[in-house]
């Protein structure tokens, strides 16, 4: 398994079933708001002699269609207090570093979408 394939399923389980709303890779066509998407990941490798490191920024997005931002910053919050200083576990990985880096809201360009965007990053060695 990569390291962001991993992580990616980390943060799957860290807010599936947690969140008030679905949490999908790719949410199907037709898909109810309000949904969580898990988004993209950058990846710098920051390996020693003796530890092979890496730094994963990655990105949640909110999709929600109700006036206002109440209901888009609730569910920020409610994925914050997720994933914010959790530990993730993995047999062979050690997750030494998982926190809250930025946040943004803003509404779509067709008017009724209003569209959250938060960034956490993760350190992940090999053991």
């Amino acid at each position: 398994m990569s390291f962001d394939l991993i992580t990616q399923k980390k943060i799957y389980e860290a807010l599936n079933g947690v969140i008030s709303c679905p949490v999908y890779d790719n949410a199907p066509q037709g898909s109810s708001f309000p949904y969580v998407t898990i988004g993209e990941a950058n990846l710098t490798d920051d390996d020693t002699d003796r530890i092979q490191c890496v730094y994963i920024s990655y990105v949640i997005h909110v999709w929600s269609r109700s006036d206002g931002r109440k209901e888009i910053k609730t569910i920020m919050g409610e994925i914050y207090n997720a994933l914010h200083l959790t530990k993730f576990t993995e047999s062979g990985y050690s997750y030494t570093e998982n926190y809250f880096l930025s946040s943004d809201s803003f509404v779509e360009t067709d008017g009724k979408t209003r569209h959250g965007v938060q960034t956490f990053k993760l350190t992940m060695e090999i053991i």
